[in-house]
């Protein structure tokens, strides 16, 4: 059971001078003595002879007055908070209950504090320079409320220049929208980034600083927060965090500063703790918390800040909706794309082997050897690499893909062409009809592949799904398909083919250059001829394939209608199970399984290939399997 004090003065406002009887009353035996708040600070010292402990109620600014008397006298604190204080009673876990209040405030040996000073100002929750919209929103705030007041928030927001100098000395330059001293502001996004590492007692100041390249990059931000957990240490991907006893903040142009908020003071601001200043009843919860604090040294973590050359480029506009990014911050990504446009000697085995062995997947109409082509197929890494050319203008790294794609073009070509002379027999297999026909699906296949494959690239952690995109996409596949139409000196085989890998080609250089640039890989688009050019075959190319898609919906209502379709044949009925068309040059080869009931001979199968014909505009090669029921 807690104890209480014996004697307490109760300083009061008008607001608050009703909860004198109940204070007067009060069941644990303490002497109240009930005093103005002006009559208090006119005398403190001679009313603070007769008792060492004060019980406030009123408002925020004057109880920032009676802090200041307490850290002059020494007198310990009880906080009684008025109605609509809420954050006040949340930050120090005050009960809302009157009668639980006034039992926590007349309890004996409160918490050691620390107060904050800015600029001589007492900070008691949170400090502002800048913008941080949505920072101080409720943690609890619904998904869509969120989303809907960031888009009205964050429209023109800009970095600023801030030079921050921490107790130790360690000086800072670097650009930000805003940043926040945190002292005891609970339940808000920007409090759950630090909830971890907070205490009223640690003799720290704790700093958020915020630098979004992007209104992308904030609304990420956003989301991480709102699903940050109290235990999680890491921080955003645009969110510094600095702790030291004191700090110095200057900005390029003077800022105002909201403390506690109300706009008191202005950059450059200079903030100071002193170290359990005084002695504050809080909640039984908050004093076992305080109790597991550790001791802490000055923290400095802003290696997601803009730094050197950054911090002038981000500060000379408004954030863009897609963020940028430097050598500085992504050497490796770039480093790595310039190795992948290069011919190297395991990029040409590779190439040979996996489509030497795709032709023979291909022959054999085995699945999984061709796949097996597919894993091995090197051709992803230039045309990744080429994307990030011509969006960055990287002429070097352009020549270099190119050359690579070409090269790796020409001896898949070359090594499908001679495996398919070797071979005596030279059957047209279905995995090399299913490479026939490229349609608009194909290229879809392709976009989302290019946004995939860029989008691995760019994260080391899901590197491992490359193998995912490149199954996916099959690259090496139609090219095999391409060299087996050029061995057999059949140029609609060939193109057919091509056309295909063409179609992936186009497609996942697209989709990869805009990719990195929604990750903010560039400020803008670098060479906008060569996309262009690219984006112009992607559309001439769209044509044949817009074509070919709507010849699949045809097949497929024809296939769908066919079944169960009924045929009268001199006198016999004939059922058709199964109807698959395939268009190959000129000809339409259609693949049936027919039931019937009595056996057909070969006038009975000229007359069903006549009946059959009558639906079809080419000519048709019917391949049928006659299953008979008794």
């Amino acid at each position: 059971m807690s104890e209480h004090v014996d004697a307490a003065l109760f300083v009061y406002v008008p607001e608050t001078e009703h909860l004198c009887r109940q204070l007067l009353e009060n069941p644990f035996q303490v002497t109240v003595s009930p005093l103005s708040l002006a009559a208090f600070l006119e005398q403190p010292k001679e009313f603070l002879a007769n008792s060492d402990h004060v019980v406030f109620s009123g408002s925020l600014e004057d109880f920032k007055r009676i802090i200041r008397l307490a850290t002059r006298y020494g007198f310990s604190l009880g906080l009684i908070p008025m109605a609509g204080q809420k954050r006040l009673a949340v930050c120090y876990d005050i009960p809302d209950k009157p009668a639980a209040a006034i039992d926590l405030a007349l309890q004996r040996d409160g918490q050691l504090v620390d107060l904050i000073f800015c600029n001589d100002e007492i900070l008691l929750f949170k400090a502002t320079i800048g913008r941080m919209p949505l920072l101080d929103e409720s943690s609890d705030v619904g998904l869509l409320t969120l989303i809907r007041q960031a888009f009205k928030k964050i429209i023109g927001l800009r970095l600023l220049k801030f030079t921050f100098k921490t107790g130790e000395g360690t000086r800072i330059k670097t650009a930000a929208c805003g940043c926040m001293i945190i002292q005891r502001h609970k339940h808000s996004l920007a409090s759950r980034l630090i909830a971890h590492d907070s205490s009223l007692a640690d003799g720290m100041i704790s700093l958020i600083v915020s630098a979004p390249f992007s209104i992308t990059d904030y609304v990420k931000f956003l989301f991480q927060a709102r699903r940050k957990r109290e235990n999680n240490r890491q921080l955003p991907s645009t969110i510094g965090y600095i702790k030291t006893a004191q700090i110095d903040i200057e900005t390029e142009q003077d800022l105002a500063v909201t403390l506690d908020e109300h706009q008191v003071t202005q950059s450059p601001l200079h903030c100071t703790t002193l170290s359990q200043a005084i002695r504050l009843n809080v909640g039984e919860a908050l004093r076992e918390k305080e109790k597991r604090a550790q001791v802490v040294k000055e923290t400095i973590k802003t290696k997601n800040l803009p730094t050197g050359k950054e911090v002038s480029r981000a500060t000379r506009k408004n954030i863009p909706f897609f963020a940028y990014a430097s050598e500085e911050r992504f050497r490796e990504l770039f480093s790595s794309l310039r190795t992948d446009a290069k011919i190297t000697p395991a990029y040409l085995v590779l190439i040979l082997l996996s489509t030497m062995l795709a032709t023979i997947g291909l022959y054999l109409s085995s699945s999984s050897v061709v796949i097996g082509a597919m894993l091995l197929a090197p051709l992803m890494a230039p045309i990744v690499a080429l994307a990030m050319a011509l969006l960055r203008k990287d002429t070097q790294m352009a020549r270099n893909s190119m050359g690579t794609i070409a090269v790796g073009i020409i001896l898949a070509l070359f090594a499908s062409s001679l495996i398919s002379k070797l071979f005596p027999y030279k059957p047209i297999t279905p995995e090399m009809i299913a490479r026939l026909n490229p349609s608009l699906l194909d290229l879809a296949v392709a976009l989302i592949a290019g946004i995939a494959g860029a989008y691995t690239k760019s994260f080391k952690e899901i590197m491992q799904s490359l193998a995912g995109v490149a199954i996916a996409v099959a690259l090496v596949p139609p090219l095999a398909v391409a060299g087996i139409g050029l061995g057999r000196g059949d140029i609609y085989f060939f193109a057919q083919a091509f056309l295909l890998f063409t179609t992936n080609l186009i497609g996942i250089t697209l989709a990869a250059a805009f990719t990195f640039r929604a990750l903010g890989y560039s400020a803008v688009v670098g060479s906008k001829r060569g996309l262009a050019f690219v984006a112009t075959i992607m559309v001439l190319i769209s044509v044949p394939l817009y074509i070919s898609y709507q010849q699949i919906v045809y097949i497929s209502d024809f296939e769908q209608n066919w079944r169960h379709e009924r045929f009268l044949v001199n006198d016999k009925y004939l059922i058709v199970q199964k109807a698959d068309v395939v268009h190959y040059r000129n000809k339409e080869v259609l693949t049936m399984d027919i039931q019937a009931r009595e056996p057909l001979n070969r006038n009975d199968l000229n007359l069903l290939k006549q009946k059959v014909q009558t639906n079809f505009s080419k000519d048709l090669v019917i391949r049928a399997r006659i299953f008979y029921i008794p």
